[in-house]
């Protein structure tokens, strides 16, 4: 009899918790003229006060269907502060979506994951312990003490690493068949998954700027430049899916060329059925120095053997894209264990950010400079050749990018009432 009563105690406890949830009527508008697919949502939360309780639980439904979500804390201090969750809307329509807030957690592990973050160390025992966040002066050689060099995310489509040094370049994971591989690879595939048909790296940057990444730029030899000069750099994870993964790369205590210092806060944006990253570069104060960022261009030093019929091709545009097609080995240290990829990578840059465009012998490059909010936003993508489902050619590879370009440049409006 007690056991029962403590199960019924149980249940009332629970009725009386679900009947202070609170909904919220989520409106979102696609008004450009093209249908979105997975296209990202974020719903911020209202104030603690106004919802009157700290939410731990979300539900979202549109018509009565159930919709998966994720709910996020976005400024590491424990709490939720954003909703999130991906739709799927016609050319110039609206969709009403009702989102449930819950001080309950939810019951069991949630959605499939369909994107991975990692940030791990190199350990003694070879555990590769998983953890939020790495920091490090400035000076500090951690490079080899993280596993995989830097932090890593992946969607069903791409997989990326942002080193964990004064480069902070971008590396690419290739791969033929679209699901998540890096738990396992972790992006130092072995002949025996390749032969299974996992995925790759598919570049080696050397000096050169990657795909995407964002450089500070040398005024004196006009070229980008790495961050050397910094007293703190680190990496965190924000958030780890299973709809989104954000994750940050930040270095503090900046010293630029009159001596003066400021901090920088890049973030990236992985999202569900997509290939493309959106990277967020945040300023602690107004700057008017410039920056760069870009796409390199691959196999323009590979013999024709190693170009495999790929002839290096690029463009750098004044309406701010950058993309290059192109084939070369992936490590140059370790050309037996993994042969040429063959890939295409871009980056959009908004107009309102560009100084000027640059080519050099190695990137196809934009000088930009923050906004009045001391901010860049730009977005940046990749294909590899060896996909199953992707472009095969620079002629497919460019002509896809225009769709592109527009599709991130027209976000739904999202309105909550």
């Amino acid at each position: 009899m007690k056991k029962i009563a403590f199960i019924l105690f149980l249940q009332l406890f629970a009725i009386a918790s679900v009947a202070q949830v609170k909904t919220v009527q989520v409106t979102v508008t696609n008004d450009w003229n093209t249908e979105k697919v997975d296209e990202p949502v974020v719903v911020k939360l209202p104030p603690m006060k106004k919802v009157g309780f700290e939410v731990k639980g979300t539900r979202v439904t549109c018509k009565g269907q159930e919709v998966p979500c994720q709910l996020d804390d976005m400024d590491g201090d424990l709490r939720a502060d954003e909703v999130f969750f991906l739709t799927d809307i016609k050319a110039q329509e609206s969709k009403v979506f009702e989102v449930t807030l819950s001080p309950l957690p939810p019951i069991g592990d949630g959605s499939e994951p369909h994107v991975y973050c990692a940030l791990q160390l190199r350990d003694k025992q070879d555990k590769h312990p998983d953890v939020r966040r790495v920091e490090a002066p400035g000076k500090s050689n951690i490079f080899n003490d993280i596993y995989m060099h830097g932090i890593t995310i992946e969607s069903e489509l791409t997989g990326y690493r942002i080193y964990f040094d004064e480069r902070q370049n971008i590396d690419l994971y290739g791969k033929k068949y679209r699901r998540i591989e890096l738990p396992e690879t972790q992006f130092y595939t072995s002949a025996e998954q390749l032969a299974q048909g996992y995925g790759v790296d598919v570049l080696w940057a050397g000096q050169a700027i990657g795909c995407g990444s964002f450089k500070d730029w040398d005024t004196q030899e006009n070229r980008p430049k790495n961050w050397t000069n910094v007293a703190i750099r680190g990496q965190r994870v924000v958030t780890a899916g299973p709809l989104r993964t954000v994750v940050e790369v930040y270095d503090l205590g900046i010293k630029a060329e009159d001596g003066t210092t400021y901090d920088m806060h890049q973030y990236y944006s992985l999202y569900a059925g997509h290939r493309d990253l959106q990277v967020d570069v945040l300023f602690d104060r107004p700057l008017s120095k410039p920056f760069c960022t870009g796409v390199q261009k691959v196999g323009v030093n590979a013999d024709e053997a190693t170009r495999q019929g790929h002839t290096p091709e690029g463009i750098v545009r004044p309406d701010g894209i950058a993309a290059s097609w192109g084939c070369d080995y992936p490590d140059m240290g370790k050309k037996q264990q993994w042969p040429p990829e063959a890939i295409g990578m871009a980056v959009y840059v908004p107009t309102a950010y560009i100084r000027n465009t640059q080519e050099s012998d190695l990137n196809y490059l934009f000088v930009v400079q923050p906004d009045k909010d001391n901010a860049i936003h730009y977005h940046l993508t990749f294909c590899a050749d060896k996909e199953a489902q992707g472009y095969h050619t620079a002629k497919d590879w460019f002509a896809s990018l225009d769709d592109w370009k527009e599709g991130v440049s027209h976000p739904v409006k999202v309105r909550v009432k």
